[in-house]
């Protein structure tokens, strides 16, 4: 309980009864010790002066003692502000910066006196942003909750790139002035370690593409051997003729331009396009067939879609990818299960703001033990060497954090030409327009 009295409470209380009981006692004790005026009156006059020069050290020494304990609690303050591991900045509404702690100097490399504004502050951290980033930070100053602000990259005053993830709160008012306080999340190391996984995530969705090339040109290649053994076989035993030549000749230039075509229609893939274009659902989805159509066809996959015709603006090629390891992830489990009825069902529609996509299949689902895990990053099905673990997590990277969409999984049972099959539905939620 004292604990929550303040110290000039107790000051005030002690003086109080101090000198309540000298009051109350001190004349009858005098009076005891002389009835003599003269002698009382002098002994009257010590008793002031006593008095002051007790209270008045008692007060030096109680007050001394509570600016001690308040200079120790700011002191502490400071120094748990200074020690906190993550960045931290107080701004009032007039753009000045009332304080920042030491991790934040450290890792930026500025000093107080070169950042004491938010002015200063952009212009050396955000460079061209600055401006942006000034106008995000007036819209702060009249949110009562916690504000997630998101990613953004600093210049320290090395030259050095780094990533902080901002929150923001309200500090209250400060001088008379609103007052904001500003954490900050060092994630340079994530963003790394995801530019590393993207990479990885790329060149499996790169071997998969190669795998489906290499499916796609045997046939045409098993023509153009055949029929130029065939032509020379022929001319050995001179019974070659106008017309085997030409038609052989017309089976070798048919199977190249395929050849030449398929290049053009893959060529996107290796190169991935990162501006944002509109395009069509459907025509993404028949791009992703001519990479696995042969293949799925041979391993008697089916697929069933339902894709109404509309637009979105984003990038198409990150979808593809994303469609490729979920059509991947399918494939695997009809093996791993020996699913006899493989079907494979795409449901596209859209409202006023924003393109669903249904997946699902009927491979009979997720563990449920698993199903919360499966975005999680190198988490894996497979058995060992069969699989990287970042598919999906990868995929649910590039939906969120590039495509500012959303996805999320369940199992699902559903009828099928009066059939019912339980398989996983993955639900891909994207905005219209970025």
């Amino acid at each position: 309980m004292m604990k929550n009295i303040s110290p000039a409470f107790i000051i005030a209380f002690t003086y109080f009864i101090i000198s309540f009981i000298w009051i109350l006692f001190s004349d009858k004790i005098l009076y005891n010790l002389s009835l003599d005026k003269e002698v009382i009156n002098t002994l009257q006059t010590l008793k002031g002066w006593f008095f002051i020069t007790i209270t008045s050290l008692l007060l030096y020494f109680l007050m001394k003692i509570a600016l001690n304990k308040s200079k120790k609690e700011k002191n502490d303050l400071e120094r748990i502000f200074n020690s906190l591991a993550t960045p931290i900045m107080i701004i009032n509404e007039d753009g000045e910066i009332l304080k920042i702690n030491k991790i934040l100097e450290e890792l930026s490399g500025y000093k107080y006196k070169e950042i004491n504004t938010i002015e200063k502050w952009t212009n050396l951290a955000y460079g061209e942003n600055a401006e942006e980033v000034k106008k995000n930070v007036d819209t702060l100053y009249d949110k009562q909750t916690i504000i997630d602000n998101g990613d953004y990259t600093i210049t320290t005053k090395s030259g050095k790139k780094i990533v902080w993830h901002f929150n923001t709160t309200s500090y209250g008012i400060k001088d008379g002035k609103k007052t904001i306080i500003a954490t900050a999340l060092d994630i340079t190391n994530i963003k790394e370690k995801e530019k590393m996984l993207m990479q990885q995530s790329k060149m499996a969705a790169m071997g998969e593409i190669l795998e489906n090339i290499a499916h796609q040109w045997r046939q045409p290649l098993s023509t153009i051997s055949t029929a130029a053994t065939g032509i020379k076989l022929q001319n050995e035993l001179d019974t070659l003729n106008d017309e085997i030549l030409n038609n052989s000749m017309d089976a070798i230039n048919n199977s190249a331009q395929y050849l030449s075509k398929t290049i053009d229609d893959f060529r996107g893939f290796f190169k991935p396009n990162q501006k944002k274009e509109y395009f069509k659902i459907n025509h993404t989805f028949e791009k992703i067939m001519m990479i696995i159509g042969n293949k799925y066809k041979i391993e008697n996959i089916h697929f069933i879609k339902d894709i109404e015709n509309f637009q979105i603006l984003n990038y198409n090629n990150a979808l593809i990818q994303v469609f490729l390891n979920l059509f991947s992830n399918s494939q695997d489990a009809f093996i791993e299960k020996n699913t006899k009825e493989k079907f494979i069902f795409i449901d596209v529609y859209n409202d006023e703001y924003s393109a669903v996509i249904q997946i699902k299949d009927t491979a009979g689902g997720i563990p449920n033990k698993i199903i919360n895990k499966i975005f999680e990053p190198y988490f894996t099905t497979k058995h060992e060497g069969k699989g990287t673990g970042i598919g999906l997590y990868m995929s649910e990277e590039i939906i969120t954090k590039h495509m500012k969409g959303t996805i999320s999984v369940e199992n699902k049972q559903f009828t099928f030409k009066n059939k019912t099959y339980t398989g996983a539905m993955f639900t891909i939620t994207l905005p219209l327009k970025v």
